[in-house]
Parts: C-alpha cells; sequence; structure tokens
C-alpha cells in the first residue's frame, strides 16, 4: 500500500505497477501523512504488518503530531514502523559550509522552518515546500507512547548528502576512506545522531 501526497507521484506509481503486471498487489492512495489513518476504514484496524516513510517527507508534513496516532490505527500490535526523517544537526553539513565561506548555512537547520526545493534542477527548482527538522531525540519523543524506540542509524555522516553530490563525484577517492568510517559509524552512538539523515525504527506498542 503506497501512499503520497502528489496525485501524478499516484499515477505513476499505478502506471508502473500495471506495466510490471502487479496491479493484483500494489495499491495505492493519494493521501498526506497526517491524513494516513483514514486507511484503517477501508482495511480495518491493525491491518497492516509494519510501514516505511522514505527520504523527508515527514519533514515536510505540518502536521507531524497527527501521523503516530493513525499510524497506531494501522500497525498491528509489535509491527515496525521505519522512517528516515533529515536530522536536526548534520556533522557534514557543519564542517562543510563554514570551508566554502557560508557559515549560515551551515546552521539553518537549528531554525524553525527552511524552504527546500522540489527540485535542484530548473525550472521546478523555483519552486519550495518548507520543511521542518528534527533530532533522533525529537522524532522518538514524538512517537511515543504508541510507538517505542528500537535502533538509530546514522546516513551522510561523514558523506555528502544528495544536494553536494558533485563534490562526491569530482572527489570519490579521496572520500573513500570516509565511506569506510561511515560504514563503522553509522549505528555508534552519539556519531549515529549526526547524519544528514537519520534511519529511525521504531515498534508498535
Amino acid at each position: 500500500m503506497a501512499t503520497d501526497i502528489s496525485r501524478e507521484m499516484v499515477e505513476l506509481v499505478n502506471k508502473k505497477a500495471k506495466h510490471e503486471g502487479l496491479t493484483d498487489r500494489v495499491r495505492v492512495a493519494n493521501l498526506r501523512a497526517s491524513e494516513i489513518g483514514v486507511l484503517a476504514d477501508e482495511y480495518g484496524e491493525e491491518f497492516f504488518d509494519g510501514g516505511f516513510s522514505h527520504a523527508g517527507a515527514l519533514n515536510m508534513e505540518p502536521a507531524l503530531e497527527l501521523v503516530p496516532s493513525q499510524l497506531r490505527r494501522l500497525v498491528r500490535r509489535g509491527g515496525a514502523f521505519v522512517c528516515s526523517i533529515i536530522n536536526k544537526i548534520s556533522l557534514f553539513e557543519l564542517l562543510f559550509y563554514p570551508l566554502v565561506l557560508r557559515p549560515r548555512k551551515a546552521f539553518r537547520r537549528l531554525g524553525h522552518t527552511v524552504p527546500i526545493p522540489i527540485s535542484r534542477e530548473p525550472p521546478l527548482n523555483r519552486y519550495v515546500v518548507p520543511a521542518r527538522f528534527y533530532s533522533p531525540k525529537d522524532a522518538a519523543t514524538l512517537f511515543r507512547p504508541d510507538f517505542a524506540f528500537e535502533s538509530l542509524q546514522g546516513l551522510q555522516i561523514f558523506l555528502p548528502p544528495a544536494n553536494l553530490a558533485r563534490y562526491y563525484a569530482d572527489l570519490l577517492v579521496a572520500f573513500m576512506p570516509l565511506e569506510i568510517l561511515e560504514e563503522t559509524l553509522s549505528r555508534v552512538p552519539p556519531i549515529n545522531a549526526w547524519g544528514h539523515h537519520s534511519i529511525l525504527t521504531f515498534r508498535r506498542s
């Protein structure tokens, strides 16, 4: 069961499912994250074994506080919810942006909202979505008591995030030791809380 706030994206998933012969196994719905609980009206309470939210979708949900209780309606007791959230503190950005003389950008996530372009490429880079950033502790607090925090993995702690991928491509050899370092430390506290993204696993209580 896939959901997205974009009707066009939902239609695209439908087309892909049809092309792959998976229409009997894939369902889609045009919903924002804070509306996810309506699926219980169709499928029933605690129907799903688990759930997953990709990239920064939850960062762009202005009513994120409504999401945990709605997910609780959908996920069976003991089921997992895994989500990727853009972190409030990015070690890479804190180190990188002062070096390129853009210190304000290093600390931009500590404010309330940041306008994020929906694409890095023109003409869509003219359109932005307000986003908020959450530390792993913020997220764990938000999902309690509906879900118990289980694990945390940091992504892009020492490596460039997607918006700086061109630097990574140009300096690939130089970044190889950092890849090894990240693979080694991405689950080790407190370093796992300093990634560009945080992958959090929660367990339905």
